[in-house]
Order: structure tokens, then sequence, then C-alpha cells
């Protein structure tokens, strides 16, 4: 670590950053951003021809192989009138406390990923992933059978 930093320093860290960010490959792009933009490497003075089309695929295939993992930790579960759900609390809580409240009832179920929900004498419209699906313990008892 130096004592002190001349302009010199900084002007030779910021030329050496910004050449470094404008040489890294991008693992989508398959080539620097530099390159895909202007269509010429940066490093070396030769054309590059960016296959937007080839891109674009591999960049659907490289998001849906990463969200495979988190897809199977899901469950498929269909939210019906009359249903039951648990409330995700939003305040900070103590660690022997619920993270829930509720069960609530549902009143009505939307196609744009919402339910709304009966609390007390109001009704609340909600994200689905801000609930969680309520069983009693009849239900489990009824499904091992």
């Amino acid at each position: 670590m130096a004592d002190t930093i001349s302009e010199e320093d900084v002007s030779n860290f910021l030329d050496d950053a910004s050449w470094a960010i404008r040489t890294t490959q991008h693992t989508v792009l398959k080539a620097s951003s530099g390159a895909a933009i202007f269509g010429r490497d940066i490093l070396f003075d030769i054309p590059f021809v960016a296959g937007w089309h080839k891109i674009g695929n591999y960049r659907q295939q490289y998001t849906d192989r990463n969200m495979m993992p988190e897809n199977a930790r899901r469950y498929d579960y269909d939210y019906v009138v009359d249903g039951q759900v648990l409330v995700c609390k939003d305040e900070i809580m103590r660690k022997s406390e619920s993270r829930y409240k509720g069960p609530w009832t549902i009143t009505q179920v939307h196609t744009n990923v919402t339910i709304r929900v009966q609390r007390g004498t109001r009704s609340e419209r909600l994200n689905i992933r801000r609930v969680t699906p309520y069983h009693t313990s009849d239900e489990g008892a009824e499904t091992r059978n």
C-alpha cells in the first residue's frame, strides 16, 4: 500500500479498469461488450459480426438452464374460492414467532397471480408469493388413507 497517491496513479488505474471492462468476455454474448456493440474486436483490429439471433437463443437456453433447479423446488398448487391461506408477516419478528398470520379465506382468484382474501372485516388483494396454502390436520389424514 502506498502512503501517497499521485494523479498519474489514479489516471493509470482508471485506464487499466476501463480496458478490463471493455475487454471482458461476456458469458451470454460470447464476445466482449465493445466488440458486440461496435462490430470490431477491441484487442485486435478485426471485424466482429454478432449473430443476434444465435445470441438470443443462447441467452434463452442459459436462462432456462439456470431456472431448472429453482423450478424443481416448487410445487403446483391451484388456489380456489373458499380455500384457506396463511399470509406472510411483513414486520420484524422474534425467532420463536410464527412467520404467518391466518388462516384467511379466499374470496376470489384472479388470473394475474393474485387472490382476494377476507381478513376479518376487510377484503384484501394479495400476490400468491405472499401466501402459503393452509391445510388442516384432517385434510392431511384424508390424503394418507
